[in-house]
């Protein structure tokens, strides 16, 4: 199970402040429509034609039928994926989040065509094993590997992609592995936020009992124009 505390402070706007969430104006409209935020990023789709698939967007299906969905606008399933290492987005243009041997001022482009070659036979595995741990707050199934073996070659697997891009983020080993379901648009009074809990349990609990593994893999190397659509460059081994 997700941390119930952690989920509460976030829908709450506890835990970030602001007027309300960060993709509000930077990813979505305050109304749920998806905004042009360009860049690039190392994922794995989860395979449309597979269980884990059917499951996932059940549990999606279910959170949109609760009685706060119109606060999280919800992606379309033909996009689930679990990010593996994040790129560079165009918004975001700080030394932590853009690859150390090039100005914050490069393109996009120029950014994707250099990590297009740098992302060529840098020896990743092919497939991991991974498993849901429950879902957060409404919007995000938590992942961890299927044991501490998977578990450290995801972490393997950053730590490679780190390298051959120069991106070091500082939260590059905090980082928690999920595959995105939707994303809140505004923040939740406590009772509000008590309900989503409740029901990502329940969800969430559902969801693991069902999907004892997914099997991702290999990585790809994307671009994406919006949080609707990754377009895979290439696959990376």
């Amino acid at each position: 199970m997700t941390n119930p505390e952690r989920a509460f402070d976030y829908l709450t706007g506890t835990m970030t402040g602001g007027a309300a969430p960060s993709a509000v104006g930077l990813k979505f409209t305050p109304d749920g429509r998806p905004l042009t935020c360009r860049g690039n990023t190392t994922i794995c789709h989860v395979d449309p034609r597979s269980k884990p698939f059917a499951a996932l967007k059940d549990a999606q299906d279910q959170l949109k039928a609760g009685p706060l969905a119109d606060g999280f606008t919800f992606l379309p399933p033909e996009s689930f994926h679990m990010t593996i290492f994040e790129g560079v987005i165009d918004y975001a243009r700080t030394i932590d989040r853009w690859p150390g041997h090039l100005p914050t001022e490069a393109s996009v482009e120029t950014v994707t065509e250099d990590f297009a070659q740098r992302l060529r036979d840098i020896g990743l595995t092919r497939t991991v094993m991974a498993r849901p741990t429950g879902i957060f707050g409404g919007f995000s199934v938590r992942m961890s590997g299927t044991d501490k073996g998977e578990e450290a070659l995801l972490r393997l697997t950053r730590d490679q992609l780190q390298e051959a891009t120069n991106l070091v983020r500082p939260d590059h080993d905090a980082y928690e592995f999920h595959i995105t379901l939707a994303y809140n648009l505004r923040w939740f009074s406590p009772d509000e936020a008590r309900s989503i809990i409740a029901l990502s349990d329940k969800v969430g609990a559902e969801l693991v009992a069902r999907v004892p593994r997914i099997v991702l893999g290999p990585v790809e190397f994307c671009t994406f124009e919006t949080m609707h659509h990754f377009q895979r460059r290439h696959w990376i081994d």
